[in-house]
């Protein structure tokens, strides 16, 4: 059983450093792409296994997820889509959008509609990360049904 206080030790930015590990599969990779040195994330990794006592990550080359750290990995990914929400819903209740938003577009669409707004959606909406995602009907839909 973890231990309450592992929770209450447990950042946003040890999770974010997780996902930035998973995503790349190499320490330094992942801790440019933190803006941190490696020695940090690899410390901070470290240091969120000790209080879940769980290993995320078998360190052998490759490096990869153990299965508890799939699940975990999972959930955090999650945690943080979750933050985000919270920082949009802030953003909005001072009068501004905020967060990151996928918009699903079909191939044949996008090069007529995106240029109509993207500009200046850009513009007008700094803290908004927008990522624009080229597919097929049906996959927009599956992807839409996933989250």
């Amino acid at each position: 059983m973890v231990p309450s206080r592992a929770l209450l030790n447990m950042t946003l930015q040890q999770l974010q450093y997780v996902v930035a590990l998973d995503d790349h599969r190499q320490f330094v990779k992942a801790a440019e792409a933190c803006f941190v040195t490696q020695p940090t994330l690899s410390m901070q990794v470290r240091q969120l296994e000790d209080e879940l006592d769980v290993r995320l990550f078998h360190r052998q080359q490759p490096l990869r997820p153990t299965p508890e750290g799939e699940r975990l990995i999972a959930q955090a990914r999650l945690v943080l889509r979750e933050a985000d929400q919270l920082r949009a819903i802030t953003k909005e209740l001072h009068g501004g959008i905020a967060g990151h938003y996928r918009v699903g577009v079909i191939p044949t669409l996008a090069p007529y509609l995106l240029p109509l707004f993207l500009s200046r959606f850009a513009k007008e909406h700094v803290d908004v990360r927008l990522v624009i995602d080229e597919r097929k009907t049906s996959r927009i839909i599956e992807a839409l049904k996933a989250r």
